[in-house]
């Protein structure tokens, strides 16, 4: 891939937030938090140039389509479906994209590691071969006693 660069191009990606809120998103279970109203650089560790453009296309769209979602063409369409989610042609996006991608006053992007749920927690989803058997692998995991709540005692 071939990255057009021009004189103000300083070897740091921004992605612009030009809305009135702040844009949280997910990232290899890194959360990013551009500030409104500001670029802000994209340093995402152990990512390339090539991928960190891409990353940075993929957000702009998140934001894009949270933006229409909450446009009034949006509701418009809505109401036009009777009720129906309406389909859209991408290039309706276009112009939050674009936004995202041209600079404004630098900032920077706070960001925070979120927890990795535990293994435990899903139950049931272990992997198992044909030749396993179902009943050895999961004789440790001990369902939940039905019909009974949690917060309310048995006599």
């Amino acid at each position: 891939m071939e990255i057009a660069i021009n004189e103000d191009f300083d070897g740091v990606f921004r992605f612009t937030n030009a809305t009135e809120e702040d844009f949280k998103v997910l990232w290899n279970n890194v959360e990013y938090l551009y500030p409104a109203g500001t670029s802000c650089p994209m340093i995402i560790s152990n990512e390339s140039l090539e991928n960190i453009q891409e990353i940075r296309k993929k957000f702009a769209y998140k934001l894009a389509s949270r933006e229409f979602y909450k446009s009034k063409e949006y509701i418009r369409m809505s109401k036009l479906g009777g009720g129906l989610p309406p389909t859209f042609d991408e290039k309706l996006l276009q112009p939050w994209i674009d936004q995202c991608l041209s600079p404004l006053p630098k900032a920077q992007a706070k960001v925070k590691d979120i927890p990795r749920a535990s293994d435990k927690t899903f139950k049931g989803s272990k992997a198992i071969s044909d030749k396993d058997n179902p009943n050895y692998v999961f004789k440790d995991d001990v369902p939940e006693e039905m019909g009974k709540m949690p917060d309310t005692e048995t006599k």
